[in-house]
Order: structure tokens, then C-alpha cells, then sequence
């Protein structure tokens, strides 16, 4: 137990600093339609791993009163390895003191988020990296949820590799 306790914290720093010691990639300021782009799913209600299905709920557009209006966070990954694009999700979005643990991720590309009639906000923050998917709609959560399910449909799911 203190042995595996031991190995999870030691990979959980050594991938925290290896996004801080490697620069991230510069991308493009716009999204191409073939980009890559991942979830980082902190609940398991978001996903059913033996059947590989992120649920709509995972893409759920939160409200953000500042900009005055419903996204979801997302990140780009195009020109990172797997490994780098988990040490992203455990440096900027995984927040232990929170009791917030990265479980899992959904991968998709671009043009799925397009597809559905919404669009990107790329904006690099809080994180490098980082772009919202907005356009949703503002009064029908039954419109926002049918994107989400259309989006969710097509997305991978790979579960955080650490034991």
C-alpha cells in the first residue's frame, strides 16, 4: 500500500514538472477543423469505461458570468504525445487539495465540436493550451444537452494511466 501510495505521488510530480520543464507548443490562434482537442473528465458519472462512452453530461457548457456566457473547457492537443498531453491535465487541471483527480479523458477532434453548431474560443487561459467551446445556447438546456450528446457520441475515451 505505501509502495504504491509512494509510486502515485512520484508520478504525479514527476508529470506535473515534466509540462513545467518542456515547453508546450506554440499552435496556430485559430482551431483547424482536423485539430485535436481533449476533456479532462475529473467524474466518473462522465463516463462508462467498459463500453469506452463519455456521457453528454461531460460536455456539459457551464454559465461563466464574467464573459456572460455557456462553455466547456477543453484543451488543444495536436503535436503532443499522450504522456504530455496527461502532464497537462495533471499540472493545470487536476487540483489534489480540491480532492479533484483527473479519472479519465475525452479525446475528439475539432470539427465535431463544428459540426454541432458551435464554435471555438481559443483564449490559452487559465491554461496553455486551453480553448472553450462556446456558441450555446442561452436559454434551452435541452439544446445545449443534444449538442453534448452529439459531440459525446463521436469522442474516445482513455483512462488516466496511472495506477
Amino acid at each position: 500500500m505505501v509502495k504504491s501510495r509512494f509510486v502515485e505521488m512520484f508520478l504525479r510530480l514527476f508529470l506535473s514538472l515534466f509540462g513545467t520543464f518542456f515547453p508546450l507548443l506554440r499552435l496556430p490562434p485559430s482551431i483547424g477543423r482536423a485539430e485535436g482537442f481533449t476533456r479532462f473528465l475529473i467524474r466518473r458519472e462522465h463516463f462508462v469505461a467498459s463500453k469506452g462512452r463519455i456521457k453528454p453530461a461531460a460536455l456539459e457548457a457551464r454559465y461563466n458570468g464574467v464573459k456572460t456566457r455557456w462553455e466547456t473547457s477543453t484543451h488543444r492537443t495536436d503535436g503532443l504525445p499522450t504522456a504530455r498531453v496527461w502532464a497537462v491535465g495533471y499540472r493545470y487541471v487536476e487540483k489534489l487539495t480540491q480532492n479533484r483527480r483527473i479519472k479519465a479523458r475525452a479525446i475528439g477532434i475539432a470539427h465535431f465540436v463544428t459540426d454541432a453548431h458551435l464554435n471555438w474560443d481559443v483564449n490559452g487561459r487559465p491554461y496553455p493550451r486551453h480553448a472553450d467551446i462556446i456558441g450555446w445556447s442561452d436559454t434551452a438546456k435541452d439544446v445545449r444537452m443534444m449538442a453534448a450528446t452529439e459531440i459525446a457520441n463521436r469522442m474516445q475515451l482513455e483512462i488516466d494511466p496511472r495506477p
